[in-house]
């Protein structure tokens, strides 16, 4: 008891009157059932898709699948697939080949494909480096390592915080980073088991965790990562046989059904200050962007694009560190607003030049700790494994990938020589962004610099 006692004191003068009152408020509210009330369960029936779509939009699935293809807003690679038209397979999917037609590839394909094949074959990687038999799809609900499973029907304010489980293990599953090995994969080998993987998961997931129910609907930054994956796949497996307009439909109402949980409550967000913050406004600005055919895009997306500007300047700091003192958080965030940032090129919706001095100021930071021989930089601070963009065969401690994506996008150049850590730059930017620099200025495309 004295202990708890210290515990709150600590936290009262650490971070104060506002934030105390909140916590000690958002308790009550949980313990009393008012987050019940305000975000209550329903099952996927209950609000089918037209309940969630503005009127003028069709909800019958071959229709809305028309729409869709009529209306949909571009994403990372869609501006590649003008190269093909009249052909099979689109530019993405192509092997990727050095600039002046040389058909050598630029990094290994094969370790995507072997990943995906695990996965089907029921071992799923968790926190970006141990492979845990779960079956596939797996059991969203239990640890792979204590075998403890939570309920899967209670609304997630009934799940304790103390449940004899590391919640993150439940959670690892959950945020799809595993989406983004499937697509490497079917670009690599054009693989139809791999897009049919990935509707398969997402309908699974679905009958097993209803709206509200289970521990998977308990933080709002799981939510936003799923999203996040969920798009890239959308996109990526736009083509497939396997995307169906009933599985579009579907997906679309799934995708509405979490953008609601985020928004509201991302007041509990807020008061972490941390990184969910900047996840959930990601999350909900990735749906009011992608998804303008739904009732609230609009207040998803200018609340989102609120908070990830809000957050950006309270949470990095003027010579681009990280308020989270972990380097893990640090390129966490970074990739988080490096994947907004960049759709918001695409979409001609930059954000402010505030915002993208604290990005550049950020990169520039880390560009001062990496060993750039094998991308490495000391370990400091809290790290759980998260990687927010899996797209690259690097090993998880390799920073290149990030700080490549990032100068690119912050300098218009790359900072490495080329290597695996381009795959990141491939899938945001396209084929033209693996071209030798022409001028090299600074370091860009020369680390470390020539003499």
């Amino acid at each position: 008891m004295f202990n708890k006692i210290r515990t709150l004191a600590s936290l009262y003068r650490e971070l104060g009157f506002r934030w105390s009152v909140f916590r000690v408020a958002y308790a009550f509210r949980r313990r009393a059932g008012l987050l019940r009330l305000q975000m209550p369960r329903f099952a996927w029936t209950d609000r089918p898709l037209e309940t969630w779509l503005k009127a003028d939009v069709p909800s019958e699935p071959d229709a809305y699948a028309r729409w869709r293809k009529q209306n949909s807003p571009k994403f990372f690679f869609e501006f590649r697939a003008e190269r093909s038209a009249g052909r099979v397979e689109r530019a993405v999917f192509s092997l990727v080949s050095k600039p002046g037609g040389d058909e050598a590839q630029i990094w290994n394909q094969q370790p995507a494909m072997d990943e995906a094949d695990r996965l089907l074959s029921g071992e799923l990687k968790y926190f970006s480096h141990t492979f845990h038999k779960t079956g596939f799809p797996p059991n969203w609900h239990k640890d792979p390592v204590t075998g403890i499973e939570l309920p899967a029907h209670k609304h997630w304010s009934e799940i304790p915080d103390d449940a004899g489980v590391d919640i993150k293990f439940i959670w690892e599953a959950s945020r799809f980073s595993f989406v983004y090995t499937l697509v490497r994969a079917y670009a690599a080998s054009r693989d139809e088991r791999y897009a049919e993987a990935f509707w398969e998961s997402i309908l699974d997931w679905a009958e097993h965790n209803p709206p509200n129910a289970g521990s998977n609907w308990m933080d709002g930054q799981e939510i936003a990562l799923r999203i996040m994956a969920w798009c890239f796949g959308l996109y990526a497996f736009a083509d497939s046989p396997a995307s169906t307009p009933p599985r579009l439909a579907q997906l679309t109402a799934f995708i509405a059904a979490q953008a609601q949980r985020i928004y509201r409550n991302t007041d509990f967000a807020l008061f972490t200050r941390g990184n969910h913050i900047i996840s959930e406004a990601l999350g909900l600005w990735l749906v009011g962007l992608l998804f303008p055919e739904l009732k609230d895009a609009g207040k998803y997306l200018s609340t989102g694009r609120r908070l990830l500007e809000q957050e950006a300047a309270a949470q990095i700091f003027p010579d681009g560190s990280y308020s989270m003192y972990s380097l893990n958080y640090h390129r966490f965030i970074l990739h988080v607003y490096l994947y907004a940032m960049r759709l918001g090129e695409i979409h001609n919706a930059p954000f402010s030049d505030s915002l993208r001095r604290a990005v550049t100021n950020s990169v520039e930071y880390l560009t001062q700790l990496i060993d750039p021989q094998n991308g490495q930089m000391s370990v400091y601070g809290s790290n759980d494994g998260a990687l927010v963009l899996p797209l690259n065969n690097c090993d998880f401690n390799d920073y290149r990938p990030l700080l490549q994506l990032g100068w690119y996008l912050t300098n218009g150049e790359r900072l490495f020589e080329s290597g695996e850590w381009d795959e990141d730059l491939f899938w945001l930017y396209g084929e033209q962004s693996l071209a030798p620099n022409p001028s090299p200025i600074g370091r860009g495309g020369l680390w470390p610099p020539s003499p």
